[in-house]
């Protein structure tokens, strides 16, 4: 049996530094309030609860009744984790379905009144919930619900370091996880909503959502604002360090951190693609097999963007043949499949496709 090497001295130290530089970059917080305390404090703003969190408030009136029942009869609650701003307010990390349940019973939830005054189900334990509302409720449970207490997880860190993105995906991780594009869009806003409402823009476009037909589901989960994003990093931008979800998020990071970042310019140009396949339908995006193809997407739209005054002009023509020469190319296939999302498949299909659609005047 061969013998295992002593650890190296020097990356134990390097390692132990790196350790205690991110604790130190951390520090946390822990006290209990009574949701009639965070109910005030919603009121007065010192919590903020971005809109894109308040779209993601899913949980259904069982739910919702399941969770009031739980106060009412003092069932333990798992706590609630907010990031403390410049400001000193509170922003929610964690917790939204909870928090959000309370203040749409109270009818409180900010800019979700189709949300607000809901209608108690019956509880699993009480039955007799059912058909009661803030309206109706015995003042007495109102109270109650007012006075059941939370544990708050307060998370600060310095400015070197945002943590709330990595926090808010490790708590994200079991049960139903939210998408990643949903993460980044509720993380990022808090600097700036222009990256946001760029994605949205080209997202709502009727041609591009023509082009793709996404499911409800994926609607629901953002994922056309992902394409987006996955175009827009990836254009001229094949340099993936990780992953393409870690790509996606650090250009979106830098994208929004950038205040000369050009949005229009990233946004007419994919507009100028989606107006170049619009005409040859819904199928451009699909594989052999009929179904969406998010390899096919992101090689085809880069692919055309990087010579696009050239299929405006001369090569408008030549474009479904080759789209079709990219489909049935053989090493482009090799890196499709299963894995199409390792970086150097990315690359490869990228490199592949910029030779596909090389316009003859380049």
């Amino acid at each position: 049996m061969q013998e295992l090497l002593p650890l190296n001295i020097a990356s134990n130290a390097f390692l132990e530094k790196e350790v205690i530089d991110a604790r130190n970059s951390l520090s946390t917080d822990r006290l209990d309030m009574s949701f009639g305390e965070i109910i005030s404090m919603y009121e007065r703003k010192e919590i903020i609860i971005a809109p894109e969190f308040q779209r993601l408030f899913r949980w259904t009136d069982y739910q919702k009744t399941r969770f009031l029942e739980s106060l009412l009869l003092g069932i333990p609650i798992p706590p609630i984790f907010v990031a403390e701003d410049q400001q000193g307010r509170w922003e929610l990390v964690d917790g939204l379905q909870r928090l959000s349940t309370v203040l749409s019973f109270f009818g409180l939830l900010d800019t979700n009144t189709d949300k607000n005054n809901w209608i108690l189900e019956k509880g699993d334990l009480v039955k007799s919930f059912e058909g009661y509302s803030q309206k109706t409720l015995p003042l007495k449970f109102q109270l109650n619900i007012k006075r059941a207490v939370c544990r708050i997880e307060l998370i600060k860190w310095n400015s070197k370091i945002d943590m709330r993105f990595e926090l808010f995906n490790r708590l994200n991780t079991g049960g139903s996880p939210l998408t990643d594009q949903e993460i980044r869009n509720c993380i990022f806003r808090g600097k700036s909503s222009n990256f946001n409402d760029f994605l949205k823009r080209i997202a709502n476009n009727s041609d591009f959502i023509y082009l793709v037909t996404p499911t409800n589901k994926q609607l629901s989960e953002l994922y056309l604002e992902e394409l987006v994003l996955r175009f827009s990093s990836l254009y001229k931008n094949v340099n993936i360090k990780q992953n393409i979800s870690i790509h996606m998020t650090d250009f979106m990071r830098d994208a929004v951190e950038n205040q000369n970042f050009d949005y229009a310019q990233k946004e007419s140009l994919l507009i100028r693609v989606i107006n170049l396949l619009k005409p040859l339908g819904m199928e451009v995006f699909r594989g052999k097999r009929g179904g969406f193809s998010t390899s096919l997407f992101e090689a085809i739209t880069v692919g055309i963007a990087l010579y696009v005054d050239y299929y405006e002009a001369d090569g408008n023509a030549q474009l479904s043949q080759r789209i079709e020469k990219l489909k049935n190319d053989e090493d482009f296939e090799k890196n499709m499949g299963s894995a199409s999302n390792n970086k150097i498949r990315i690359v490869n299909r990228i490199n592949i496709a910029e030779k596909i659609f090389k316009s003859q005047n380049a």
